[in-house]
């Protein structure tokens, strides 16, 4: 019967928020006021693709469009001025021989302008001030176009509000839309991140975002109006989370005993911990039956093109954790669930005596959460830890500290090292 109505729960869910949106005339293509303005900071080798159609921030100015000008068929990297800039700038080629410059050439001999430029000097000038931004941008980094402008470096503030310009896909891609120099140069010289400003969003993937906050408000966990961790894209970066995880994040990846290797997340959520750690090179397992927010999870990894595996089904159903080997093991927030009646404990205990691990970092509840009160094991958290030892077999265990992030319990809970 669960296995029936987890699925249907979440399909009502679904209708709820669609009726929702129609009754209470919510459009899912209104930007957010002050959105147009807003700069994100983003790596620059993110920018994979371009978009079809070129948007600029004067003329867009942040809206929402449908359409297929989406499609991952442009690679930034394969555009001209891109090979052209590494060409010059890094392997020391002539601007003439470049197909950029003989392609703007063509086009200003048969009387289309390029870049302001009217004719052949035009040009050798504009690929000199190309050529002198990487040499300084190689010198004194990347700058802002508003710390540009207090150096004198850009000619008014209307200028200076136009930073790299990316347009967003219907599925989270970030895509190149304007600035093309500035970011072909930030990705030659490795440049960690640089300001950016988002001219178009996608309509399919601003109503993902409605999804999202409808499915915030709706849960009951956070009481309502925040999701339960934050959401790594950049976009949905202002949306509200409980838990905040970074500090978690830290806490355990200082002490992680392997730099690569396997990961598994027990109830991942929003995947927060498996998009961290794929970062730094692990091939993550993300668990997660909770059929909505498993839902989000699949979308957002995708957004963020992740490759970690995501698995549906209840941790103790999945037959694949139990074959596989993990060099670490994320049990944060989680095992008390498994305490509060007996048949979830014995399946916990099923679990624990079945996985196959290098270490495993827990976080407890703290000593006094009213959520343990009546539970079947109500442990403290150096009593949970013992008892998992004695369960897996690790021999070892430390306090590794205390996350300042629960913001759901209004508690810290502490994180230990079980090894």
């Amino acid at each position: 019967m669960i296995k029936i109505w987890r699925p249907l729960k979440f399909c009502l869910w679904r209708v709820k928020w669609s009726l929702e949106a129609a009754l209470h005339g919510r459009s899912a293509v209104q930007v957010k006021p002050g959105e147009v303005d807003r700069v994100y900071w983003v790596a620059p080798q993110k920018i994979v693709y371009a978009a079809l159609q070129e948007f600029n921030l004067r003329d867009f100015n942040g809206m929402a469009l449908g359409g297929e000008w989406d499609l991952l068929e442009k690679r930034f990297d394969s555009l001209d001025l891109y090979l052209a800039i590494r060409q010059v700038c890094q392997e020391g080629n002539k601007w003439e021989d470049t197909l950029f410059y003989q392609r703007i050439l063509v086009d200003l001999n048969a009387g289309i302008a390029h870049y302001g430029c009217r004719n052949e000097q035009d040009l050798i000038e504009k690929c000199q001030r190309i050529e002198a931004l990487y040499q300084d941008i190689h010198l004194n980094g990347y700058k802002s176009q508003k710390e540009l402008l207090r150096e004198g470096k850009v000619p008014g503030r209307l200028a200076a509000q136009e930073e790299v310009a990316v347009s967003i896909g219907r599925h989270g891609d970030l895509l190149f839309s304007d600035g093309a120099h500035r970011l072909a140069i930030a990705r030659l010289l490795g440049i960690p991140q640089i300001p950016m400003k988002i001219a178009v969003r996608h309509t399919d993937w601003v109503k993902l975002r409605d999804e999202l906050l409808s499915y915030a408000r709706d849960d009951a966990s956070t009481k309502g109006c925040e999701l339960y961790q934050p959401v790594t894209h950049p976009d949905f970066a202002d949306i509200p989370a409980a838990h905040g995880c970074e500090h978690g994040f830290q806490l355990i990846s200082a002490c992680v005993s392997v730099e690569r290797g396997r990961l598994l997340d027990i109830s991942a959520n929003l995947g927060y911990f498996c998009h961290r750690f794929e970062e730094l090179g692990f091939d993550c397992y993300a668990v997660e039956n909770h059929p909505p927010t498993a839902y989000f999870l699949k979308r957002l990894a995708r957004a963020e093109n992740r490759s970690f595996k995501i698995i549906t089904t209840s941790i103790f159903d999945a037959l694949e954790i139990r074959n596989t080997y993990f060099d670490v093991v994320l049990a944060l927030s989680i095992f008390h669930h498994f305490v509060k009646t007996r048949a979830d404990f014995l399946r916990l205990v099923d679990l624990l005596g079945s996985l196959h691990m290098g270490e495993l970092f827990f976080e407890p509840p703290s000593r006094d959460e009213f959520q343990m009160d009546r539970a079947y094991k109500d442990f403290l958290p150096e009593e949970f830890v013992e008892y998992i030892m004695a369960q897996t077999g690790l021999k070892n265990a430390d306090f590794i500290g205390a996350t300042n992030d629960s913001g759901a319990t209004g508690e810290s809970r502490p994180i230990f090292r079980v090894y």
